[in-house]
């Protein structure tokens, strides 16, 4: 028996974006997370009332497959005060069928703008790593930093990837050390599996979906819901959600 949408939003964060998942008209049909996709979440703030969520930006991803490797391409804007924004951009290479979508190269920049669109001052990075041998160099213009990783990684958006090709129920949880923000190690990550749970959306209409949840030190636990295609329809963090506009495939 399908459990009651209504009992697991008591139960798990999507309470957070229920007023949202009303109206919400998410994606459906065919879907191959393993192949080449452009996928787009609107980026929400849950701060305020459990149930609120208001939009603050956008978070693109396009995953490109070309025979054993895989890119993805990453572009966010966020709203940062009264006119304001932070524009993300971040380009990763790696194996194809990494469980953890792991990158072993990536670039990104990160840009804050005020509310005329120019650059604020002393705001800009600029960084390249690359992962070999159990060491992640990260290089800009002013110095080489060089960690320590031992065991599985990946980069916190690549995450968003991974999710919707682990095998759900019979995901094992998975020890890795998380790649923050693209620079900011963060070791004893763990991500598994939930059971499954309906979602009531617009049009009286529920979808069943698949939790994954993320736990690790330094960071507040992420909560991931895939939809029965593997499509990744939700994400809770701590005050912010992301909510899947467009998924199509390339």
């Amino acid at each position: 028996m399908q459990p009651d949408p209504n009992e697991s939003l008591e139960r798990y964060p999507l309470r957070s974006l229920v007023t949202t998942l009303r109206k919400h008209n998410p994606p459906a049909g065919p879907f191959d997370p393993a192949g080449s996709w452009d996928q787009t979440w609107t980026v929400c703030t849950l701060a305020g009332r459990a149930t609120a969520a208001r939009p603050v930006g956008s978070l693109t991803l396009r995953r490109r497959v070309n025979g054993k490797d895989a890119t993805l391409e990453v572009a966010g804007v966020k709203q940062l005060g009264p006119g304001g924004r932070q524009e993300v951009a971040a380009t990763l290479h790696g194996p194809a069928d990494d469980p953890l979508a792991a990158p072993n190269r990536w670039t990104f920049q990160i840009d804050v703008l005020d509310a005329a669109g120019k650059p604020v001052p002393h705001t800009q990075v600029r960084k390249r790593a690359a992962a070999e041998k159990g060491t992640v160099t990260i290089r800009d213009t002013v110095e080489t930093r060089r960690i320590a990783v031992a065991g599985p990684y990946t980069v916190n958006w690549c995450l968003f990837d991974a999710v919707q090709r682990l095998p759900r129920e019979k995901t094992k949880p998975l020890a890795f050390t998380l790649i923050d923000h693209f620079d900011e190690p963060k070791p004893e990550t763990t991500i598994a599996c939930r059971k499954p749970m309906t979602v009531a959306v617009a049009g009286g209409r529920t979808i069943a979906t698949h939790a994954y949840e993320q736990f690790g030190r330094g960071n507040v636990p992420w909560v991931y819901w895939v939809d029965e295609a593997g499509r990744l329809l939700y994400v809770v963090a701590g005050l912010e959600g992301y909510v899947l506009r467009e998924s199509k495939q390339t």
